[in-house]
Order: structure tokens, then C-alpha cells, then sequence
């Protein structure tokens, strides 16, 4: 495009990123506040999906803070070993688990696993999800076909597979991050 500067674009985008990022942090953060006076997270088992950085982890801290267990998973080991360490430091009791969302054995896997190791799930928080950054140019239909199998699919299978335990129970939460 005649006039296009992609590297102007990319900071602008970036700085967008991180605001909008900022606002949902704080947004969340309020959100969990207001709750704690409504649900004690005390001993509750606490699944966030997309937990090893990001508002995800920003969302094992508070919660580990307030007392949860948490279970955390994302598709790459290295960083969920890294958020690990991060909330064991902070006396958390936490779980990690590699699981890409988008395929749905992987997620009903993680299910059953976590429920094996914590015995139920009583929270669970929808927040893996990937930000294209950059002009609508030069993003692809692939880049958008990933993003909604993240997004929608990841969050679908996920609750999918926990609701039927929670139903058991006759009790559950579900938070969905968009």
C-alpha cells in the first residue's frame, strides 16, 4: 500500500497491545476482587488456560495469593517451567500441563489429568489466546483461522470437558477471557 509503513504501525500496534493488555489486567484484577467478597479461592482448584505468562499468569498469582490451586497449561514446556518456578516462589501449589487448546483430546487429557491430580476442578479460566499484530495487509486467513481455534474452539472443548465434573459436584465456575 502506497504510503505504508509497517514499522510505524508495528510500534503504534505495539503500544496498543500493551495498553489494551494493561486495561485487561486491571479489568481482571477488579473482576477477582469483587468476587473474593462473593467466592472464597481458598483451597480451590483453579485451571487457567494460557497460564504460563501474560494475564494468565497474572491471573496464578492472584489466585495462589488468595490461596488456590492452581493448574496452569500452555503449549510451550519452557515457559510453563518458568511460571511454575515463579508461583512456587510465592508458596503457590501448582500444577503445569502442556496442552494446546485447539486440539480436543489434548484438552480432554488435561482434563482427567488435572482432576487425577487435584481430585476437581472448581474454577476454570478460559484465557489462552493469541493477538496478530500488524496491519490487516499482511495478516493471512490462516492467522485468523488459528486465532478463532484458540479462542472459540480452545474455550468450547475446555469447558466441554470440565462441566460434566462440575455438574457432578453440583458447583463450578467458568471465566471466559475474550
Amino acid at each position: 500500500m502506497k504510503g505504508l509503513n509497517v514499522p510505524e504501525n508495528k510500534t503504534k500496534n505495539g503500544w496498543w497491545l500493551a495498553t489494551a493488555l494493561g486495561i485487561g489486567a486491571v479489568a481482571a484484577y477488579t473482576i477477582l476482587r469483587k468476587q473474593r467478597l462473593e467466592y472464597d479461592f481458598q483451597d480451590k482448584v483453579v485451571l487457567i488456560t494460557g497460564g504460563s505468562r501474560g494475564l494468565g499468569l497474572v491471573l496464578a498469582r492472584t489466585l495462589a495469593d488468595e490461596g488456590a490451586r492452581i493448574a496452569i497449561c500452555a503449549r510451550n514446556s519452557e515457559e510453563l517451567m518458568r511460571a511454575k518456578e515463579d508461583l512456587e516462589v510465592r508458596g503457590a501449589e501448582v500444577f503445569e500441563l502442556v496442552c494446546d487448546v485447539r486440539n480436543q483430546s489434548e484438552v480432554e487429557q488435561m482434563v482427567e489429568t488435572v482432576c487425577n491430580h487435584y481430585g476437581q476442578i472448581d474454577v476454570l479460566i478460559n484465557n489462552a489466546g493469541v493477538i496478530q499484530v500488524g496491519p490487516l495487509e499482511v495478516q493471512t486467513q490462516k492467522d485468523f483461522e488459528d486465532a478463532m481455534a484458540i479462542h472459540f474452539w480452545g474455550a468450547f472443548y475446555t469447558m466441554r470437558a470440565v462441566v460434566p465434573e462440575m455438574k457432578k459436584r453440583g458447583m463450578g465456575r467458568i471465566v471466559n477471557v475474550s
